[in-house]
């Protein structure tokens, strides 16, 4: 799905996204991420820095749940779909780059991912509202 321009704004102005997964058995798992950005018009990229539970429940269970709200509205979007873990290859240098680069330009000291996630976008919610693309 594509993803909307009023949802590509809210996620490009907020720094601090929850990102919710579940392991097979259903059991639910929250956590905020910094490194959260749009990949294309149709998937996420997650920098996979620090996942525990989160990595055990999407080898388990490849689906994801990314909550974003637009401050300037005030709407809340729910963005989910199902995921790939790149662990090689050009999209995982192309996160070890992003996050590196981030991490120099913040001052802070180097973080390597372990993986990028990149989550296809298949639904997206403001509140019960199902969003369609533009």
């Amino acid at each position: 799905m594509k993803i909307p321009e009023k949802v590509l704004k809210a996620i490009e102005g907020q720094k601090l996204h929850l990102v919710a997964t579940a392991s097979s058995k259903g059991s639910p798992n929250l956590i905020y991420v910094v490194f959260l950005k749009v990949y294309s018009e149709t998937q996420l990229m997650v920098a996979n820095n620090k996942f525990f539970k989160t990595e055990k429940n999407l080898l388990e269970n490849p689906k994801m749940t990314s909550l974003v709200l637009d401050k300037e509205t005030g709407k809340a979007y729910q963005l989910k779909g199902s995921v790939e873990i790149h662990k090689k290859g050009n999209v995982f240098e192309e996160c070890v780059k992003w996050v590196k680069e981030t991490r120099i330009r913040e001052s802070k000291s180097e973080m390597v991912p372990k993986a990028a996630v990149l989550m296809n976008v298949e639904e997206i919610y403001c509140g019960a509202e199902t969003i369609e693309e533009d």
